[in-house]
């Protein structure tokens, strides 16, 4: 199941026009990251070579940190979803993505065209969706998979 389908719903965004410009902008063009638009806001696919990994936000500190260390850290998001706050790491497919039982329990990787809302304005705080680690546009590569995946493996 992708984010999209777990994540809350969303009433509250009124104006489509406020960050589609931005999302554009921002993460196709500079980024080339293919987006799909549901209402007022982006999702990005999940296709060519980019990939999610996932896990319960507890979690998600550590990673992020172990990431950090070893200088692997990547775009990062807490995504709020029907089961709890959730991290995504943004990774790079490297190869094979490794068999469901083969990853830790809390541990998802989305590929395959799910689909992972991004957020929006930064001024907005009910977007569901918050970046945790920016992605930076003077350094747009991604960490590879088995990189990500190291980081969720304690040591």
């Amino acid at each position: 199941m992708s984010l999209d389908q777990q994540v809350l719903p969303d009433e509250s965004l009124s104006s489509r026009d406020s960050i589609r410009p931005r999302g554009d902008a921002f993460y196709g063009r500079l980024f080339g990251w293919s987006l799909k638009w549901r209402g007022p806001r982006p999702f990005l696919v999940l296709e060519n070579g980019v990939c999610a990994v996932t896990m319960p936000k507890i979690h998600g500190n550590q990673v992020l940190a172990r990431l950090a260390e070893t200088g692997c850290a990547g775009p990062a998001m807490a995504v709020l979803t029907q089961q709890g706050p959730r991290v995504a790491v943004l990774a790079e497919i490297d190869g094979l993505i490794p068999p469901r039982i083969s990853l830790p329990q809390h541990v998802d990787v989305l590929a395959w065209g799910a689909l992972l809302p991004l957020p929006g304005d930064s001024g907005r705080v009910e977007t569901h969706s918050e970046w945790l680690v920016e992605p930076d546009p003077r350094q747009r590569w991604l960490p590879s998979l088995d990189a990500v995946l190291s980081g969720v493996r304690p040591r």
